[in-house]
């Protein structure tokens, strides 16, 4: 009977929500945070629009959404299914992040052109985020290089470029020789660098919201015991100057990918554009990095 009732017993990972009295306290804690609720639409493509919303009440059947990005409203999107995502914030512990998928059963426009969403109420929460913004600081030893140059006005991201034309970069890391710029966090979809004033000075730009710099990043895999080399576009998305030391921190998300051509190795083909899912190498690179970290440090 014991491995009868073992065998029939269905698995229930402990990051998941499943009580209904949990998953209202759980969106209702969210609501009254006013915390931003991320809808992305399921697609069959690699891409998924997604939209910023807000949360307006929750009942026994449905959750109720706002969203002002949302145009074009159709009556075919009933039934459609979406990813929403969301946090709440844990006293102490920091935010804690969940997300759930649900059918939209009801849709209306407001005269300000909101866009008012009934989700099905969710039979489960996981404890999640996308895998796009899942973040780390990787551990020194892991960074074995990352090289930065300003990417030239009406950069065409196809065919092929010859790096060489490019000239040196403009910032580089190298672990012992080379502190011009460092590596504060990676995810999927982007990384965070921090560049000391001193260098700033030294390479004259003024970083903006919307610059387009080109990035050398070599990671190194201990899964493999192999380094693992990135070629990537970014966007400046968010610079930012320290008032006490002046150094500059710019968030930057990945646009495309390039990868050495198999004839030249001083030629690089661009690939396709990144999806909203960031690149999935890097995400699965960050993942095991995290789970790490939570292994060891319980972090």
């Amino acid at each position: 009977m014991w491995y009868k009732n073992r065998k029939n017993t269905r698995y229930i990972p402990k990051d998941w929500v499943l009580h209904p009295d949990h998953i209202a306290n759980t969106l209702n804690a969210a609501r009254d945070e006013n915390e931003k609720f991320e809808v992305q639409f399921h697609s069959e493509g690699e891409k998924r629009r997604s939209a910023t919303c807000r949360m307006a009440s929750i009942n026994g059947e449905a959750v109720t959404i706002e969203c002002s990005g949302l145009t074009n409203l159709q009556s075919d999107w009933i039934g459609k299914v979406v990813d929403c995502y969301f946090q709440t914030r844990k006293f102490g512990s920091g935010s804690i992040f969940f997300m759930f998928t649900s059918p939209i059963i009801g849709i209306r426009s407001c005269s300000d052109g909101t866009a008012v969403l009934n989700l099905k109420l969710p039979e489960k929460l996981e404890q999640r985020q996308k895998r796009a913004s899942l973040r780390i600081s990787p551990p020194q030893q892991y960074i074995m290089g990352l090289a930065v140059w300003s990417a030239p006005d009406g950069l065409i991201c196809k065919g092929k470029i010859d790096i060489r034309q490019w000239g040196r970069p403009m910032l580089t890391f190298l672990p012992e020789k080379s502190f011009q710029i460092a590596l504060d966090n990676i995810s999927a979809g982007g990384i965070k660098v921090r560049i000391p004033r001193e260098e700033i000075r030294n390479c004259k730009l003024d970083f903006k919201m919307g610059d387009k710099l080109f990035t050398l990043l070599d990671l190194w895999d201990p899964d493999t015991g192999q380094r693992i080399r990135y070629w990537v576009l970014c966007r400046v998305q968010n610079p930012f100057v320290d008032f006490v030391t002046h150094d500059a921190e710019l968030g930057m998300q990945f646009l495309h990918t390039a990868r050495p051509d198999g004839d030249n190795a001083s030629e690089l083909c661009w690939s396709e554009e990144i999806s909203e899912s960031g690149v999935e190498s890097i995400g699965n690179w960050v993942m095991r990095r995290h789970l790490e970290l939570y292994r060891e440090k319980g972090i």
